[in-house]
């Protein structure tokens, strides 16, 4: 370990932090100069107390740290046995301030020690006040945070993280809180002397906790990226690296509450007629549980729902109780799901009065209520963690759910209700007495949350539903859970379903990485336009977001069943991004990159949102494909080509309604575009695709579900610029799956080939498409 001084009679001790491959050397003796070179550096300057942050040679930030004059400075090297990974660490006092750098990292990462510092109302304190250099007009900037899209100099407050980007190039700043442990994370913005202000700001709400451990606390990123969305994701893959996140796949599934007949929870004996005709119909392509919603559970319903998950009602839809109905469930191969909200009670209801003493304060002794949610359980009392994990011990081991749905979480840190607001406001936090004086209440959440976790089990996947309820208890489950309710209830009306697209955008990053992202269920009934139902479900199978309905399933028209199956299973892939994050709310172009069979794959959304007529696309830069190349596409929805385009994909699209495009750069032999089993055409069934020149012959192999006709589509354009196609001679299937009763039938119409295959049994089909001489024309490349 090594510790700079400040020498001779300067008044500033400048600390440069590498993270490039430099910072493994030995910086050498203690000089107070730069201990390295490369992407991330960091100075300390003692006479103004701040820091200055630079990437790539150029600085992007500098931070109001610590009160000039007063800080005292040492630097020390941290191995790869810390809960960060090997890099360098700055101490700056007073008080265990941290600023620290890893080994290849793009962030420098930071901690304030709120406990030396002066607190606000509801022990605000500022970590860091950093002015931004993006390099751009601040009016030409936007900012993105959990409440979507803003201008940076009307900012009301995001949670958690943020990012500031100018559309124009996409470069930007990316802040966020990286660790939680006690802290609310707020971020605000404003203009001022021509840069992007970005204060950091740790709510401890309650209390500031007086223990500290020496890796603890709550630690911000920030970082500069040359394209914003590789900070956003970056973000996200470093709290889950830190958090040691393991995600469980993202399933298919029901939930009950906006079913048209026996809405709510359904009841006992149409929640099995439901389950069979699920498991009939979706079970062979993914589907994988149906979840009961609120209505089951005993109690009054007063200040929201009933709120004893002990107990069915007695006089409610499950009178002879939940483990019958999970057991038929489960006995049909799916998963069944319940639903609880687990961190309050209704302190006047009399089945509760045992629980009672067991609730958060306010100041003048009365329990802690808001409205809906009903009244905090005291998640810092070790006798009201217990009383909660009997309950959610009961559904998972004894009643046999193995997917909980938990709501309302924002009660476990004794929060107000402020639904469905995403984005900063003033709640009162802080205003809760917890028994445990010394904890916050984020703290007192996620303890609660950590109960929940122990008592159903590392198996049980549980999704929370309450950021859109209160966002500020987004850091209070980040981590914590499989899945996350990011939008409000949709209501199966078209602008909530858009509002659940919005929020989900907003957090796209989080998706895959931390937890899944739910929007809210798609509605696929008969009475919803058909073009709404692609436009939606083709939105959340591309974007690989939680997929489940909500529709009384056996009146699903055969179209509706056909649709859905296409949007099953989740591709489980973090490769899809949007392309217009910076300019639009919520964005219109989605791209999803991949590999499979050894080929590099790209499917590209494009989406209208709105209700007028709409021109999208984007260059083909934008796209990440290359701008000299002509390419085809094939439009999953309307199962046709569009014409070869070059240099930017542009589409006119009605009102509510989406493209699904598969695209390939044209090559001088044929190649599969895309096939008919998925939304994605091809993410979740492509094996593999091979070209033989010599034998002028593709070959491959896809994923088949049994008694479901599964359509190759194969582009047989010539080389770029010219205007012939291939001939295709023949389809055919190896010989092990023409044994099992598999076929291919051929059918050709000028550069496109569709071969459709069909076999009995699910299974794995080899197939090949032999080809003659190159004919006739193709359409011209559009520019």
């Amino acid at each position: 370990m090594r510790r700079l001084k400040a020498i001779g009679g300067l008044a500033w001790l400048a600390v440069w932090v590498a993270v490039d491959g430099a910072l493994g050397q030995d910086p050498g003796p203690a000089r107070g100069t730069p201990i390295g070179t490369g992407r991330v550096r960091v100075e300390f300057d003692k006479a103004s107390g701040s820091l200055r942050m630079q990437s790539g040679g150029r600085q992007f930030a500098v931070a109001r740290f610590v009160e000039p004059g007063r800080a005292t400075s040492t630097v020390e090297k941290v191995g790869a046995e810390t809960p960060f990974g090997p890099g360098w660490m700055l101490k700056i006092g007073p008080g265990e301030n941290r600023v620290l750098v890893r080994d290849g990292s793009p962030w420098v990462l930071i901690r304030r020690d709120g406990r030396t510092l002066p607190a606000t109302r509801g022990n605000r304190v500022e970590a860091l006040d950093a002015s931004l250099d993006l390099g751009a007009d601040p009016a030409k900037l936007k900012g993105l945070g959990p409440g979507g899209l803003f201008d940076p100099a009307k900012n009301p407050g995001q949670h958690v993280v943020t990012a500031i980007a100018d559309p124009a190039s996409g470069a930007g700043v990316v802040a966020g809180l990286v660790r939680i442990d006690a802290a609310s994370g707020v971020l605000l913005t404003k203009v001022e002397g021509g840069k992007v202000v970005m204060t950091l700001r740790n709510d401890y709400g309650s209390v500031v906790p007086p223990q500290l451990e020496p890796f603890g606390g709550d630690w911000w990123a920030l970082g500069w990226f040359d394209d914003a969305r590789d900070g956003l994701e970056s973000y996200a893959d470093e709290f889950a690296r830190m958090s040691a996140i393991k995600l469980k796949p993202a399933p298919v599934g029901f939930m009950t509450w906006y079913s048209e007949k026996y809405g709510g929870a359904l009841n006992e004996t149409a929640i099995i007629e439901l389950s069979k005709y699920l498991a009939d119909k979706f079970k062979d392509y993914g589907y994988g549980f149906v979840q009961i919603d609120d209505l089951w559970q005993n109690g009054q319903k007063r200040n929201g729902p009933a709120k004893d998950f002990s107990k069915v009602a007695p006089n409610g839809p499950y009178k002879g109780g939940m483990k019958p109905v999970a057991d038929q469930i489960r006995a049909l191969g799916l998963t069944p799901g319940l639903w609880l909200l687990p961190f309050a009670i209704d302190h006047k209801d009399p089945v509760l009065a045992g629980q009672a003493p067991l609730v958060v304060r306010t100041a003048d002794g009365s329990p802690f209520e808001t409205n809906w949610s009903g009244t905090a359980l005291d998640l810092t009392r070790p006798e009201a963690r217990q009383y909660v994990q009997g309950f959610i011990r009961q559904a998972v081991r004894d009643w046999g759910y193995g997917y909980l749905k938990l709501d309302g979480l924002h009660i476990g840190m004794a929060t107000r209700q402020t639904y469905p607001n995403r984005k900063y406001v003033e709640d009162k936090f802080g205003d809760a007495v917890f028994a445990d004086k010394t904890r916050s209440n984020i703290q007192a959440g996620r303890m609660g949350l950590a109960a929940v976790r122990e008592a159903a089990g590392p198996e049980t996947f549980i999704l929370g539903c309450c950021t859109p309820q209160n966002e500020r208890s987004l850091g209070m489950v980040l981590g914590l859970v499989d899945a996350m309710r990011v939008g409000p209830d949709s209501g199966v009306k078209w602008g909530g379903v858009v509002q659940g697209v919005r929020s989900s955008s907003a957090l796209y990053f989080l998706n895959g990485r931390v937890w899944w992202n739910d929007p809210d269920a798609i509605y696929a009934r008969a009475r919803i336009p058909l073009n709404e139902v692609q436009c939606f479900a083709g939105w959340v199978t591309l974007t690989g977001m939680l997929n489940n309905q909500t529709d009384w399933a056996p009146d699903y028209p055969a179209e509706r069943v056909d649709l859905l199956r296409r949007t099953m299973p989740c591709h489980q892939l973090t490769s899809v991004r949007p392309v217009d994050l910076f300019e639009n709310d919520p964005p219109r172009v989605w791209v999803l990159n991949y590999e499979a069979g050894g080929v590099r794959r790209t499917t590209i959304g494009l989406f209208n949102w709105g209700d007028k007529d709409a021109e999208i696309g984007a260059t083909a830069q934008r796209l990440g494909l290359r701008p000299d190349a002509t390419y085809a596409g094939f439009e999953f929805w309307s199962g046709r080509m569009i014409p070869p385009f070059k240099g930017r994909l542009s589409e006119r699209l009605p009102p509510r309604t989406s493209r699904i495009l598969a695209v390939r750069e044209i090559a001088d032999h044929p190649l599969l575009l895309g096939t008919s089993r998925h939304v994605t055409q091809g993410a979740v069934d492509v094996v593999e695709e091979t070209w033989n020149p010599s034998q002028q012959t593709l070959s491959g192999a896809g994923r088949v579900v049994g008694g479901d006709p599964y359509e190759l589509r194969v582009l047989a354009a010539g080389a770029t610029g010219q205007a012939t196609h291939w001939q295709a001679a023949k389809a055919d299937l190896s010989p092990d799956d023409r044994a099992a009763g598999a076929t291919a039938q051929l059918s050709q119409d000028a550069g496109l080939v569709r071969v459709k295959i069909l076999s009995p049994t699910s299974r794995t089909v080899r197939w090949s498409v032999s080809f003659g001489p190159a004919r006739g024309d193709v359409p011209p490349a559009r520019r």
